[in-house]
């Protein structure tokens, strides 16, 4: 006879320890819930801040539009006076260099702001025109301040033929005037020279090629000779411009023009032989009262003989000398056409009709106006900046000692407190209930503690997603972001890929309408613009969360962070124990012979999905177990054999 003993054991071991999960998620939602309670009290403390604060920003902002106001007020005052003490500062300067004071002083003080408007430019710098004049012509012109006025005002005219270069025009005329060495004696005679000379160094611009500055370098070189042997101020612009036109310009120009009179007036004995054996006139070529050109008609003969015109003017000299000898009737022509001409008046009026010289005759008389002022409220400025700058400073530290006392009275520390505590309750909290759900996790088997954590960390995405406005706008920020990064990382990397290809194209090499830069332009806007629509997506998916939040859009079913304790128990495998039989080798489903009691050990898994009804007799519960169990082991008894 067998004898089979069959023992069940049935093992739960998830149902606890979820129990004990469930109990610590439970205890964190409540601090949660407690923490957020506390946050909203913090909202409506923040809101009572926020309206102190509006009102803080709304005083601030008064006093600040005070303050600018004031300082407007003082940097207007000041603008206002600005050009009268520039031309004070300039008037000082010329009584400085002259020793001018008083009536004398003033008079051309009047006059300088006269030119001033009349030609459109600032009175301290017709004030330096003034000035400049006296120290470097004669500081005798301030007897004659009618005459001194025509000289700057020739000075003004010329420089409207020299883009408004007034130092440049001045520079020019002084140069004229002292190279020339213009009688002073007569002031209004010199004036009028002084007028002349303008004009025909304007003139000789006009038909020749050389700038009046160029002129005026040329002049420092060979003024001087020139008037000593007898050329005149228009010969000597003309024999300029032709050497100009000869590559000799400016000062080299003028050098060499100098040379060839001083030759011409000085040659050597050795050359005095040469040109007489020539046939050359001694005396033609030396006559002062001649013009220069004609003076140099006298060498046409030889001009052609290098060892006598070396022999004259030195090989150094040749070829400038050459060229005016060749050019003398071109020299006549333009010394004939520049002499007795208005063009720089010509010039400066033109330049002067134009609508920028009637807008700077317009500021200059407003700027007059500002110099008038200043010499009415000069007494006072300097009390009414103090006055500015005190008021100014007042207002400052009134603005900052209100301010800081609103801020003060915000109690800003209680509710940082207040705050800080809530946080630090809900972060304590935190970790202890973290500490037990790990605990308590660890004990369920793999598969109910991954189940376990995916389901707390959707609940708790879940949680925050339907509690704080500001995670259901990043998420949705963050998915639109995602999208698009990802789309945009694709085109870039193709963009790239395309560009290498394009570099290494040979035939792109040889194309004028192909450059390199091109290829890293396209690359990088490309990058760029991907950024951008990476950003824009940013912002859109932001705004898609507000929209969520205001309509309430919340996850079904997730808006508790729990979980059910009804979980299905996994069962530890079963041992069923067979007595009684003979012994033999190991049969069945894991069974082992070798005494009359063989031992059968098989795996049954059961889902007990059963639950136990209210009032149910406990011996009907257990003969229903019994059952089922008895039915399982008979379908179960024919596999052992």
């Amino acid at each position: 006879m067998q004898v089979t003993q069959w023992i069940l054991e049935l093992v739960d071991r998830i149902t606890s320890p979820l129990h004990a999960a469930t109990d610590a998620a439970e205890e964190a939602t409540r601090v949660i819930d407690d923490t957020e309670e506390v946050v909203e009290r913090l909202g409506e403390t923040s809101g009572k801040a926020a309206g102190k604060l509006e009102g803080l920003g709304k005083g601030m902002f008064f006093l600040n539009q005070l303050k600018e106001g004031v300082d407007n007020i003082r940097d207007s005052f000041n603008d206002a006076i600005e050009p009268g003490i520039r031309f004070e500062t300039a008037v000082a300067e010329m009584s400085g260099i002259t020793n001018m004071e008083g009536k004398e002083l003033d008079v051309l003080a009047t006059k300088a702001r006269n030119t001033a408007k009349a030609f459109g430019t600032d009175a301290a710098d017709a004030m330096v025109v003034y000035k400049d004049l006296l120290s470097k012509i004669t500081p005798e012109l301030k007897k004659a301040p009618d005459a001194l006025e025509i000289m700057s005002n020739n000075v003004m005219t010329l420089s409207k033929t020299m883009s408004n270069d007034v130092p440049g025009a001045s520079a020019a005329m002084s140069t004229a005037m002292n190279q020339y060495k213009v009688s002073l004696d007569d002031p209004m005679k010199a004036a009028q020279t002084m007028t002349d000379y303008m004009n025909i160094m304007a003139a000789g611009t006009v038909e020749g090629s050389a700038e009046i500055r160029e002129v005026a370098e040329a002049l420092k070189q060979t003024g001087n000779v020139a008037k000593t042997f007898g050329v005149e101020f228009a010969e000597t612009n003309s024999l300029i411009q032709l050497l100009d036109k000869s590559g000799k310009k400016g000062s080299e120009g003028g050098i060499a023009l100098r040379n060839t009179i001083v030759k011409l007036q000085a040659p050597t004995t050795d050359a005095i032989k040469q040109l007489k054996a020539a046939g050359v006139n001694i005396k033609t070529m030396q006559d002062q009262s001649l013009s220069l050109t004609d003076r140099l008609r006298a060498l046409t003969p030889v001009m052609h003989n290098a060892t006598i015109m070396s022999a004259l003017f030195g090989s150094e000299n040749l070829a400038s000398t050459m060229a005016l000898i060749e050019g003398v009737d071109q020299i006549d022509t333009w010394t004939e056409a520049i002499q007795g001409s208005t063009s720089a008046v010509d010039i400066a009026n033109k330049q002067m009709d134009t609508y920028a010289e009637k807008q700077k005759r317009m500021q200059a008389f407003i700027e007059d106006l500002k110099i008038s002022f200043f010499e009415f409220v000069e007494p006072i400025a300097p009390a009414i900046e103090v006055v500015g700058i005190f008021v100014g400073t007042l207002v400052t530290l009134g603005t900052v000692v209100w301010s800081v006392s609103q801020i003060m009275s915000l109690g800003i520390t209680k509710i940082a407190g207040v705050w800080i505590a809530s946080m630090a309750k809900m972060a304590l909290s935190t970790i202890i209930n973290s500490r037990l759900i790990s605990v308590a996790i660890m004990g369920i088997p793999v598969i109910g503690w991954i189940i376990a954590i995916i389901t707390a960390v959707i609940a708790f995405v879940a949680f925050l997603y339907n509690k704080f406005e500001g995670v259901r706008v990043f998420l949705f920020g963050l998915w639109e972001a995602l999208k698009t990064g990802f789309l945009s990382f694709f085109k870039t990397i193709h963009t790239i890929q395309m560009g290498i290809i394009e570099i290494l194209n040979p035939v792109n090499w040889f194309r004028d309408d192909w450059s390199i830069n091109d290829v890293f332009e396209r690359v990088k806007k490309e990058v760029f613009d991907n950024a951008v629509a990476v950003g824009r997506a940013w912002e859109e998916g932001k705004e898609k969360g507000r929209e969520s939040w205001r309509n309430k859009d919340k996850v079904p079913g997730l808006d508790k962070f729990q979980l059910d304790t009804a979980p299905a128990a996994v069962n530890k495998p079963t041992a069923v124990t067979a007595t009684g039989g003979t012994s033999g080798k190991d049969v069945g489903l894991g069974g082992k012979g070798g005494s009359s009691v063989r031992n059968i050990t098989m795996n049954v898994t059961f889902n007990n999905h059963f639950r136990v009804a209210a009032g149910a007799d406990m011996r009907d519960v257990a003969d229903k177990v019994k059952r089922e169990i008895l039915a399982v082991i008979t379908d179960t008894v024919p596999a052992i054999g």
